[in-house]
């Protein structure tokens, strides 16, 4: 029963609809719907609420004293608000409907304008939250053109909505506009949750515009805010970023904390859209069996919360873990078509949209090409809209369906148009981390690349050195100094160095230790690269083969093509093609040698040792007869690897030892990075633990006529030895850390170094010397990328760098290092020097080191 218009607000009321509305927004459904429940009965009734008082009457939205009937319509709106959260739009609309019918009503003419543009802003949230984001659109134009009539707290979910909405358009310039103008409303009077949510989906809009560094930026700025806003929602949308950057790891376990809160609070529809989304993380990580257990589990959440809607976008996630898991392509590409059309129907084009390119992936499975493209035209162009991952699975449907039809021409335009989108993401990041993961998304269009080359080596050279120098023709682009993270990375060497200390702490610390991991990645993500920083130019393959023959170099670059891993051998005059054969058993054959170069060194000189020689004398032996020698290099050697062969010890392999050979991310980024450099400046540092250190480094530093370090060194020597000298030389321990790369470190005396320090360093040191163990190990990251170390080194704009990808005793260390810089400053090049060390060693694991990136040498005076 609806109050009469001249009736006055019972005290008490405006203080529990003032509850009932922070509850709302901080994400407690229940206890909301509780306080508004009991407003709303006592406006009905007209009786005071006991034991209740009010410290501010009830918000007007006229300059007169609100009445009841006023206060009605205003308590029915947040209380279907929750009931939206807890019971979904079906049950929240006759509340919403009842309050548009009773605001019709209101005498005020000013006030029943304001209450109109609530209502239908309501309304829009009615329909937004049932999957019909056009309707929901329609009433807000109703609403927005009501705004004056309203205060900046009631303006505010009007403009937030519309943003979001404008998203699932889309319609991302005028959502980031929506978003910003909210901010800064929610700014300027003090709405710190509003702003806190306004700046989250600024940045949303921002990432669908392509800008990830900005938006992930963004949404840490959002997190330092003061409120007590539940952060289930803004954790899934930035799961959700880290997921579509290719961050599995780190975006799952985000999913999965954004999910436990939402159920903690009692928000069963967001539980269930990040469930959705986690599922997805899972089917990246090619685990389909638990994808479809979560999926099952957000469609339960979505029905529990009255959202078919939303429930179905979960099965398609199913559909999908179905496909993966060997369900017959032609049967879930017939559901996929059929979700598509619930979701037209529904008016979430969004979902329909992913839906036809589900099917269509589905069909081309099939070599049903036409089909696929028929069910695309349906679609928005997801070629050039949506986010990286969606455009680069379109142009592979097209360019699949164009090869079909036999017209290569337009098969290559959308392969080539995928390589551009993927050039100007790549740009966009300063990050080493993002940089790495980001190629992933390209993986299916650059083996696409590869069959489109056809049989020809030359072609397929082309192809290979396309998607290969993409990543490392990304500017080195130094992010802006912060000295937030720099305290925070500090910290992080420190208890680092507290664990090392006193293991028995580890246990203790890991919890702090994981949480300055995470908040150090996030802002190395957030990094944005500067504007004005374009691309590193392309290198015209007729200069590689200059370069080749004016080096006396055969280049060798990999590639793996329908299971099988083939190889163009490059000299200066012509390129041939070799199939080397399955790709699964060289994978095995780099993992026994592996094996067995760290066991080599775990014996040392005790009674195995002739026994575990033996073995690695036999993996080495094998790796090289499948690889190397169906491709008959006698000579100098450029090596572009697959990930799984970029930290082979080269070195170690018959063929090899005592030749020089460089391993280089592409022929591109090889001769791109030569330098030659005259009287070079030269550090040397080493690193506690290490009983031949100090020998190593003074017999490196006499070499160069530098002083010998007199102390151990310390984060900050190697950060002034990049910035200031042109040789860098690090006798340390190393750590390669698998799980997150780019928190492999150098150990010194305050602590671990680690990647993530080195990355805002400033950097002038052309070659860098890392005698530590394992930092020339790396870790995939999908497609031809891969981060560790030395990798990173080479990313950040540091042209050659020589490591190990495995451990070396310490006086192999020791005498071969002095050795290779004395042949270095005599004038070999890197690659020449550091065969001339390590053949001239009769120690063990002397051939591990390994020579990174481009040719470096030392002018002749």
């Amino acid at each position: 029963m609806t109050p009469s218009p001249d009736a006055a607000v019972p005290a008490g009321v405006a203080t529990l609809f003032e509850q009932g509305r922070v509850t709302n927004t901080a994400g407690r459904p229940a206890e909301a719907e509780r306080l508004l429940r009991r407003a709303l009965e006592h406006l009905e009734t007209g009786r005071p609420v006991p034991d209740v008082e009010d410290q501010e009457p009830f918000p007007a939205l006229g300059e007169a004293p609100a009445g009841a009937l006023e206060a009605w319509v205003r308590v029915c709106l947040s209380l279907s608000t929750s009931v939206v959260e807890r019971h979904g739009p079906t049950a929240a609309r006759p509340l919403v409907e009842q309050a548009l019918a009773a605001a019709e009503t209101v005498p005020a003419a000013g006030v029943r304008r304001a209450l109109g543009a609530l209502v239908r802003s309501q309304l829009a949230v009615l329909h937004a939250r049932a999957g019909r984001p056009r309707d929901a659109l329609a009433e807000l134009d109703v609403a927005a053109e009501q705004l004056d009539a309203l205060g900046p707290r009631e303006q505010f979910p009007i403009l937030l909505t519309r943003g979001y909405l404008r998203l699932d358009v889309p319609d991302t310039d005028g959502a980031a506009a929506d978003f910003a103008t909210a901010a800064e409303l929610a700014a300027a009077n003090g709405l710190v949750r509003q702003e806190f949510m306004a700046r989250h989906n600024q940045a949303l809009a921002l990432f669908n515009a392509g800008d990830l560094p900005r938006a992930l930026s963004l949404m840490l700025a959002a997190d330092e805010l003061p409120t007590d806003i539940s952060r289930a929602p803004a954790w899934h949308g930035r799961g959700l970023l880290l997921l579509e950057a290719g961050l599995l790891v780190e975006a799952v376990e985000l999913l999965e904390r954004s999910t436990e809160a939402a159920l903690a609070d009692g928000q069963e529809m967001q539980a269930g859209e990040s469930l959705i989304d986690l599922a997805q993380g899972q089917l990246v990580l090619d685990d389909p069996v638990a994808a479809m257990a979560t999926a099952e589990r957000a469609a339960r959440a979505l029905t529990r919360a009255g959202a078919p809607a939303l429930r179905r976008r979960a099965e398609l996630v199913r559909l999908t873990a179905r496909l993966r898991s060997g369900a017959a392509p032609g049967r879930v590409a017939a559901r996929g078509a059929r979700l598509a059309e619930q979701f037209d129907r529904d008016g979430d084009h969004v979902a329909a949209d992913l839906a036809r390119l589900f099917a269509a992936e589905a069909l081309t499975r099939l070599g049903r090409h036409t089909e696929a493209v028929d069910l695309l035209a349906r679609s928005a162009d997801l070629a050039r809209v949506g986010s990286l991952g969606t455009r680069m699975r379109t142009r592979a449907v097209l360019a699949r369906a164009a090869r079909a039809e036999e017209d290569l021409r337009e098969a290559r335009r959308h392969v080539r148009a995928a390589l551009r989108d993927l050039s100007t993401a790549l740009t966009g990041s300063a990050s080493l981390d993002l940089r790495s993961v980001t190629v992933q998304h390209a993986r299916d269009l650059a083996r696409l690349d590869l069959e489109l080359a056809g049989d020809g080596a030359a072609a397929r050279l082309a192809a290979i050195e396309r998607w290969n120098d993409v990543s490392s023709r990304t500017p080195a682009v130094r992010p802006p100094a912060d000295p937030g993270l720099a305290r925070q990375v500090a910290q992080l060497r420190s208890l680092g160095q507290e664990v090392r200390d006193e293991p028995d702490r580890a246990g203790e610390l890991r919890d702090r230790i994981r949480a300055l991991e995470r908040r150090i990645a996030a802002a190395s993500w957030a990094s944005s690269a500067d504007a004005t920083h374009g691309p590193r130019r392309a290198v015209a393959l007729p200069l590689v083969r200059a370069e080749l023959e004016h080096r006396g170099a055969t280049a060798v670059c990999f590639a793996e093509v329908d299971g099988r891993l083939g190889a163009a051998v490059v000299t200066g005059r012509r390129t041939r093609w070799v199939d080397l054969g399955p790709a699964g058993d060289v994978h095995e054959l780099v993992r026994r040698l592996t094996a067995d170069l760290e066991a080599r060194v775990r014996v040392g000189s005790g009674p195995m040792v002739e026994v575990v020689q033996a073995s690695l004398t036999a993996s080495a032996r094998a790796l090289d007869d499948r690889v190397l020698a169906p491709l008959r290099v006698e000579g100098r050697l450029v090596v572009v690897p697959v990930p799984a062969l970029a930290a082979v010890a080269w070195g170690t392999l018959p063929s090899r030892s005592g030749r020089p050979t460089t391993v280089a991310p592409s022929l591109g980024s090889w001769v791109r990075g030569a330098r030659e450099v005259t009287s070079p400046r030269a550090v040397a540092l080493a690193g506690p633990g290490l009983p031949s250190a100090l020998e190593e480094t003074g017999g490196v530093s006499s070499v160069w006529g530098a002083p010998p370090p007199a102390d151990l060194a310390v984060s900050q020597d190697l950060s002034a030895g990049l910035a200031g000298a042109d040789v860098v030389h690090v006798a340390a321990h190393g750590s390669h850390r698998s799980d997150s790369p780019l928190f492999s470190s150098l150990w010194l005396q305050d602590g671990p170094a680690f990647l993530a320090d080195l990355e805002r360093a400033d950097r002038s040191a052309s070659h860098v010397v890392v005698s530590a163990c394992e930092a020339g190990r790396v870790q995939a990251r999908g497609g031809a990328a891969t981060l560790g170390l030395a990798s990173g080194l080479l990313s950040l704009g540091v042209g050659s760098v020589v490591a190990s990808p495995c451990r070396v005793p310490d006086a192999t260390a020791a005498d071969v290092m002095p050795r290779y810089h004395r042949a270095l400053a005599d004038g070999l090049e890197v690659d020449e020097a550091l065969a001339a060390a390590a053949s001239a060693s009769d120690l063990p694991l002397a051939g591990a080191f390994v020579a990174w990136g481009s040719p470096w040498s030392v002018a002749s005076p």
